[in-house]
């Protein structure tokens, strides 16, 4: 039996026990798979899919297979990154300030006002706080760590960009609210498959559950979202490829160095250039240079989970 039949039977075995148990005691905790020294256990998978929903609730629109598969996705991400880590480093904590930063960020998207608030949010869920600490802690560190190993390799061109800014037409461009979906395959026979099935998950459940579901970026746990960004800061590729696409729309598969990317474009607004050529050329290089960070991410994710081992019990 191959391993993703064999998941897939394991998945299914524990469907009742999940969603027909309301309480934690309820469920009997097994061991599902091993990544190196970390386990994934029954219980991991039920505390997973109510930390996602709790920022995508849209999840909830999913059926329960689905919620799974998701919430199994998302803690090998998370095991991967930290079995990483602990090559480099001891412990998986970070400074508090910073990760109160970044809990803060969290918490607010979902509409929280304060870290009591959020923490008892937590508990409410039957989630342990320090769990959820650790996950954000894993963030930080993961993105700290790929910052040490590639900074060298980032490559800005400031003339460049400056030579970019000062082309651009003195009227108001576009600013789009985008999201995307990032996925691989390991054949080119496998392509259309998979593509396929990624829209026919977007026609059925939305853009949001279709990324939860098969984007490999770090997006996915919170359905894709990237944010705001001006047309023109994007690379000259995904800009011809998007140029048309308007609100609620979303393009073909974009080959990148890290997989084929779709964007969506969930909003649109006008916004006026920015006369300020040094604050233009500082916004630029920061946007540019977050750009390849995330793309050395996605190469060194998929580099360390090439390393571990992986064991179904």
């Amino acid at each position: 039996m191959s391993s993703k039949i064999f998941f897939r039977y394991i998945l299914i075995s524990f469907l009742l026990i999940f969603f027909n148990f309301s309480k934690l005691q309820a469920l009997e905790n097994k061991i599902l798979f091993k990544i190196d020294n970390e386990i994934i256990t029954t219980i991991d998978i039920y505390h997973e899919v109510k930390f996602l929903k709790i920022f995508n609730p849209q999840i909830n629109d999913l059926n329960n297979e689905e919620q799974l598969v998701i919430s199994k996705n998302s803690i090998i991400r998370d095991k991967i990154k930290k079995t990483e880590i602990l090559n480099f480093v001891k412990e998986i904590k970070v400074e508090e300030k910073y990760l109160i930063n970044l809990i803060k960020n969290k918490y607010s998207a979902i509409n929280v006002d304060n870290m009591n608030n959020f923490e008892n949010y937590l508990k409410e869920n039957d989630l342990n706080v320090d769990l959820i600490k650790e996950k954000f802690a894993i963030e930080l560190i993961w993105n700290d760590l790929v910052f040490q190993k590639y900074n060298s390799k980032i490559s800005i061109d400031k003339e460049k960009i400056k030579s970019e800014i000062l082309k651009k037409p003195k009227k108001n461009l576009r600013e789009l609210s985008i999201s995307e979906i990032i996925f691989n395959v390991s054949k080119k026979s496998e392509f259309e498959n998979k593509y396929r099935k990624i829209i026919e998950d977007i026609e059925l459940t939305g853009f949001k559950n279709a990324a939860l579901l098969h984007s490999i970026s770090d997006s996915a746990s919170v359905g894709g979202y990237i944010g705001w960004i001006k047309e023109d800061n994007l690379n000259e590729t995904i800009r011809k490829k998007i140029l048309n696409l308007k609100k609620g729309e979303f393009s073909k598969p974009i080959l990148t160095s890290s997989g084929f990317l779709i964007i969506k474009v969930d909003d649109e607004k006008e916004y006026e250039i920015d006369l300020d050529l040094d604050s233009e050329i500082k916004n630029l290089i920061k946007f540019k240079t977050n750009e390849q960070l995330n793309q050395f991410s996605r190469l060194y994710f998929n580099k360390a989970k090439k390393n571990v081992i992986f064991n179904e019990l």
